[in-house]
């Protein structure tokens, strides 16, 4: 009993329109290659044979890459997914506030030395191969 929906077929015996067009390309194929491969020499049809021959055999070859090559990156994804879940939450880290450290006078190894309060000291800057940059009273 089949009350889901309506049957309009006759059992489903004949060739749907995918199957109809399927058979009608291949047929289509093989008529053009014997008209094709009437017309061609001996050395044309070598060398169509070689490439037809040559992709054939590179079809299995290729299938087997393909699953390898999916089979590895599957299990890639599943030791990251292992990894990211033994790692779910980061370590909780509590640095304890205090009075800031006053650093003693003087110089302190490791670090520049401070810049001396004073004068500043006009310094000259000589410019090579500048000379049509510069002003006429000799300043760039």
């Amino acid at each position: 009993m089949h009350d889901r929906g309506l049957d309009i077929g006759g059992g489903g015996t004949g060739l749907g329109i995918k199957q109809a067009l399927l058979v009608v390309g291949l047929i289509f194929a093989i008529a053009l290659a014997v008209v094709v491969g009437k017309k061609m020499s001996a050395e044309a049809m070598a060398v169509v044979v070689g490439v037809v021959c040559g992709v054939a055999a590179a079809i299995p070859t290729s299938i087997l890459l393909l699953v390898v090559f999916t089979r590895r990156d599957r299990q890639q994804l599943d030791e990251m997914e292992s990894r990211s879940r033994q790692h779910a939450s980061p370590p909780v880290v509590v640095i304890q506030g205090g009075a800031p450290q006053a650093l003693p006078p003087g110089p302190q190894a490791g670090y520049w030395p401070a810049a001396q309060p004073g004068p500043a000291v006009n310094r000259e800057f000589h410019v090579v191969g500048g000379d049509d940059l510069m002003i006429d009273d000799g300043r760039y």
